[in-house]
C-alpha cells in the first residue's frame, strides 16, 4: 500500500510539475513524504484535487490499508472535506460514506458541511457508531437529528434520547422508521410529551401496540371533546348528550380492553385504575356483556391476587369464592348480585362446553336471576334488570325493560 501512496504521489508530481521536498522515490515507508499530496490541495486544479480525493478514499476503503498510511492520509482527507469547492465536497463524501469504521474526525467533518452533503452521508454511512449517533443526537440540528431518526440501525440509547428529549419533527420521524419499535414506557413518555398535540393524537391511535392505558386516555379526551361539541351546538338535551356520550366512551374502553392480552392489560392495570377510567359500571357492563374475561382480570388486581385464583374464585371454588373475591375487590355491595349470577353463567357455560356470544349470554344472566337466588331481594332485582336493559346486547336491553316493568306491576 505505501508503495501505492508513492505511486499516487509521483504522479501527481509529474502531472503538475510539483516537486516534493524529498524525493518520494527515496522515502523510508515510515516517513512517506505527503507533499506533493499538500501541494495539491492548496494549488491544484479543481480536476486533480477531485481526482486525488478519488483516490485517497479508495485507498482509506481497501482494507489492506494499515493504520500508519491511514495516519498519513486522514489528516488530507480531512482538508478535502473542507475544500472551497463543493462539488469535491460532495464527491468526498459520496465515496467516504460506504466506509465502515471511519474515523470520527471525518466523519464530524462532512457532518458540519451543509445539508445536502451532510444528510444522505449521515443517513448511511456504517460509521457512525452509538457515541456518534448519540453525540449528533444532542449537538445537531433537527435536520441531522431526523436523519439518526430514520436510520435503520439507531440504537435503544439513541431511540429513548429521542423520545425523551427531541423535538416534535424528530419524534415523528422515528415513528416512521420501520425498524423501531417503542416499548410501553417510550410510548407513555411521548405521550406525556405531545400527546394534547391533535395529530400526534390521531399518530398515537393508529399504532396496534400502543398501551392500552394510552388509548383509554385518548377515547376519554375524545369524549370530552365530543361532548362539548353536542352540548355547545344544542344537538340533543344535555341529559341525553351525557348518556350517549358515556355510553360510546364506556364501550370503545370495553372494546380496547377485550383487545388487550392479560399480560399488556395487567401491566396497564394500575394507571387505569388511578386514572378513574375502570368505574363499576364499566366492570358490569362488561359482565352484562359476558366479557368475563375482562372482568377477571380487572378482579384479579383490585384483589391483589394471580388471575388464575380470581378465576377459580369466580367459578365458586376456593375459600368463600366470588362473595370472598368481591370483599377483596373493594367494589359496590350493589354490584355484586349481578358480578355473582354473570360468574355462575360463566361456570355454566365452561361445564357445558358453549361459547356463548353477548345476546345469548345476556339471555341467560336473566333467566339466572329470575329463577336462582331466592333470598334476593325483589328491589336488588329489579336493580340488576336495570344494569341489563343499560349494559347488555340490544334484543337482551328490551327483555330486562319488559320484566322489569312487569316486576313494578306484580308489586
Amino acid at each position: 500500500m505505501t508503495l501505492r501512496l508513492r505511486d499516487l504521489g509521483r504522479q501527481l508530481a509529474r502531472s503538475l510539475g510539483f516537486r516534493s521536498s524529498t524525493p518520494v522515490q527515496d522515502q523510508p515507508p515510515a516517513n512517506l513524504d505527503t507533499g506533493v499530496f499538500t501541494s495539491v490541495i492548496e494549488s491544484g486544479s479543481e480536476r486533480a484535487r477531485n481526482a486525488m480525493a478519488r483516490q485517497l478514499a479508495a485507498v482509506l476503503a481497501d482494507r489492506a490499508t494499515t493504520e500508519l498510511e491511514r495516519r498519513l492520509i486522514v489528516p488530507l482527507v480531512k482538508r478535502l472535506a473542507a475544500d472551497p469547492e463543493v462539488r469535491i465536497r460532495r464527491s468526498l463524501a459520496r465515496r467516504l460514506k460506504s466506509i465502515a469504521g471511519l474515523e470520527e474526525e471525518l466523519v464530524f467533518a462532512i457532518l458540519a458541511d451543509r445539508d445536502d452533503i451532510a444528510v444522505p452521508f449521515l443517513s448511511e454511512t456504517p460509521a457512525l457508531n452509538p457515541a456518534l449517533m448519540l453525540a449528533v443526537l444532542d449537538a445537531g440540528d433537527i435536520t441531522r437529528q431526523i436523519a439518526v431518526a430514520l436510520r435503520a440501525d439507531i440504537t435503544e440509547e439513541a431511540q429513548a434520547l429521542i423520545v425523551d428529549t427531541a423535538a416534535l419533527p424528530v419524534c415523528l420521524a422515528l415513528f416512521e422508521n420501520t425498524a423501531v419499535r417503542l416499548d410501553e414506557e417510550e410510548y407513555r413518555r411521548f405521550n406525556d410529551r405531545f400527546g394534547e398535540t391533535p395529530d400526534v393524537a390521531e399518530l398515537l391511535l393508529t399504532r396496534p401496540e400502543l398501551p392500552p392505558d394510552i388509548r383509554v386516555q385518548r377515547c376519554r379526551r375524545v369524549s370530552k371533546r365530543l361532548h362539548h361539541l353536542i352540548s355547545e351546538r344544542g344537538w340533543v338535551a344535555a341529559n341525553d348528550a351525557d348518556e350517549i356520550v358515556g355510553d360510546s366512551e364506556d364501550m370503545t374502553i370495553l372494546r380496547i380492553l377485550k383487545e388487550t392480552n392479560g399480560a399488556e392489560l395487567a401491566h396497564a392495570m394500575p394507571l387505569l385504575i388511578s386514572r378513574e377510567t375502570l368505574t363499576p359500571l364499566i366492570i358490569v357492563r362488561a359482565a352484562c356483556l359476558g366479557e368475563m374475561q375482562v372482568v377477571a382480570q380487572i378482579l384479579a388486581y383490585l384483589a391483589g391476587m394471580p388471575i388464575a385464583r380470581a378465576r377459580e374464585r369466580m367459578a365458586g371454588k376456593g375459600f368463600t369464592g366470588f362473595k370472598g373475591l368481591h370483599g377483596r375487590s373493594g367494589l359496590p355491595k350493589s354490584c355484586f348480585g349481578i358480578l355473582q349470577a354473570a360468574c355462575d353463567v360463566a361456570a355454566d357455560e365452561a361445564k357445558q362446553r358453549l361459547s356463548l356470544d353477548g345476546e345469548e349470554f345476556g339471555r341467560r344472566l336473566i333467566e339466572a336471576l329470575m329463577t336462582r337466588y331466592e333470598a334476593m331481594p325483589p328491589r336488588d332485582r329489579a336493580q340488576y334488570l336495570d344494569f341489563i336493559s343499560r349494559f347488555a346486547e340490544n334484543p337482551v336491553r328490551n327483555l330486562a325493560k319488559r320484566l322489569k316493568t312487569d316486576m313494578s306491576k306484580a308489586a
